[in-house]
């Protein structure tokens, strides 16, 4: 009975020379078996590569995955909500989309004029993807040396258009006089995205000539261009779908 008295007035701990006590009767016995529950599986994950992407994203899709795309990224939401099941959808991994150099140089060029200089390094460095003049591939001109070889001071005037609609020329180059045709369209072809490389598309540039004190200047006009990258992010968007069975995606 006197311990049952002590107990009721008993403090679970007290301090004894400056040292916390803690009475027995109040101490917390360890559970061996006691585990505490493991925190939600939250994935934040960036990939560049698209079949690095692909790969990743079926490791960890679950039914309620979902692909969101805009201009400037793929995201696949691993635990987007169900119409009756709510969830966070924090769970995700991105691929940001990033244009190749040879894509920005080429429409950095894009309605600019241009010095001779300029146009010939632009086509030098872009001659890989020239596949084709005025609608047609390409047979046996060099438009590069056409452009390196037009002395177009004295006859930049002679610019004329044709009943073909192309550029005729009455030009002097170095190993004489002679009259040249260069075309009015040039198709070039390459791949936008660094995230696949072997996903290409076809540009139709219309060019543009004029005189100027130093020469000629050319302008290039690609009125498709925004259509095009926008085709392009939908086709790489596609095979990204292709690649995750039973994945559905939606343009954010």
């Amino acid at each position: 009975m006197f311990e049952k008295l002590i107990k009721l007035v008993q403090r679970p701990s007290e301090q004894l020379n400056g040292r916390v006590l803690v009475h027995k009767d109040y101490e917390i016995k360890a559970d061996t078996n006691y585990r505490p529950p493991l925190a939600r599986n939250v994935i934040a994950q960036s990939i560049l590569d698209k079949y690095d992407f692909i790969e990743f994203v079926n490791e960890y899709k679950e039914e309620q995955t979902k692909l969101f795309y805009n201009e400037n990224q793929i995201k696949a939401v691993f635990n987007y909500p169900l119409v009756d099941e709510a969830d966070y959808g924090d769970s995700f991994c991105v691929m940001g989309l990033r244009y190749t150099n040879d894509f920005s140089r080429f429409s950095s060029m894009l309605e600019k004029k241009m010095s001779q200089k300029e146009f010939i390094m632009m086509l030098k460095t872009l001659e890989p993807y020239i596949v084709g003049f005025d609608g047609k591939e390409i047979e046996n001109m060099d438009i590069i040396e056409i452009a390196e070889n037009l002395q177009a001071t004295k006859n930049i005037n002679s610019i004329q258009r044709n009943t073909q609609q192309k550029f005729t020329l009455d030009v002097e180059i170095s190993t004489g006089h002679s009259e040249m045709t260069i075309p009015r369209y040039i198709s070039f072809e390459f791949p936008i995205f660094k995230n696949d490389l072997q996903l290409k598309t076809r540009f139709e540039v219309e060019l543009f000539l004029g005189g100027s004190d130093d020469g000629f200047e050319a302008v290039l006009m690609c009125y498709k261009l925004e259509q095009q990258k926008e085709e392009a992010l939908k086709e790489l968007t596609k095979e990204v779908q292709n690649g995750l069975d039973g994945v559905d995606s939606f343009m954010s």
